[in-house]
């Protein structure tokens, strides 16, 4: 919808006489382009070129057999609680569950916690309700803090990366459960293509978008000018982006809006400066 007064050649993302910070800025994005095609488009129509570039894999588990028995387990209703704090975690559980010929995967009496809006509504998708979701930025701290009290003897399946911390396992054995952790799946750092990482050592893109710790390992041999603006999805990726020596902003909610509003105050912010 074109606002009134608007010429019909102002950039998408913009009103008359004031541009958005991100107009015509080159935005990295590194994550796979399927995962990335919405907030490719709320870049573009802020008036930015996107460029999504994936720079890890999702590969199966160290220990098939054992995340095998705890996908069984959890379609026999072994288990009170499920945690999924990823959307490879819940992938990997429902195609395991598919080539085991498990149905449901969850069922209809195990509660389902998630750690955020991307994985919540991975969850939907597969008609599986949410019983336990933090409000706000989504971490493990966060649905940890979120997470109720054990009640009686309960016992939570928390099929997880094999890098993932031992936070949210922690936190539910204080609050009384009994914590099953799997290995759902391995993390595998690919080298980004030799000219995105020519360009981005030049200082060609304006902005960078990291997703997870991972992916700023996967960075690990390709430096980041302190120019280019470090744009992180929370506070755990951010964490690991400053152990590098990067200085991150942090969006303010796990979203493609909340990535975008933080893109364009950073850049906003470096414009003035």
């Amino acid at each position: 919808m074109t606002l009134p007064g608007t010429p019909p050649d102002t950039p998408p993302g913009t009103c008359a006489g004031t541009p958005s910070a991100l107009s015509g800025a080159r935005v990295l994005v590194l994550r796979p382009e399927a995962r990335a095609r919405s907030l490719l488009a709320a870049l573009a129509d802020s008036g930015a070129t996107g460029q999504a570039v994936a720079v890890t894999a999702v590969r199966p588990p160290s220990d098939p057999a054992s995340f095998d028995s705890a996908v069984v387990a959890l379609a026999a209703g072994d288990y009170n609680w499920v945690g999924f704090t990823s959307v490879n975690a819940l992938d990997a559980v429902a195609q395991r569950a598919r080539v085991l010929r498990l149905a449901p995967a969850v069922p209809a009496d195990t509660r389902v916690a998630v750690v955020g809006p991307a994985t919540a509504e991975a969850v939907h998708a597969l008609g599986i309700p949410i019983d336990l979701q933090p409000s706000g930025a989504g971490s493990a701290a966060a649905l940890a803090a979120a997470w109720p009290t054990a009640t009686r003897d309960e016992t939570v399946l928390l099929p997880q990366s094999e890098l993932a911390t031992d936070t949210l396992a922690e936190q539910l054995v204080t609050k009384g459960f009994r914590v099953v952790r799997v290995g759902a799946y391995l993390i595998e750092p690919i080298p980004p293509p030799a000219t995105v990482a020519a360009d981005l050592a030049s200082g060609l893109y304006d902005a960078v978008v990291m997703t997870a710790g991972s992916v700023v390992g996967a960075l690990a041999d390709t430096p980041v000018p302190a120019e280019t603006v470090v744009v992180c999805l929370g506070e755990p990726t951010a964490e690991a982006a400053r152990r590098t020596g990067l200085t991150p902003v942090v969006a303010d909610r796990p979203t493609d809006d909340g990535l975008v509003a933080a893109l364009t105050a950073a850049l906003e912010h470096r414009r003035r400066g």
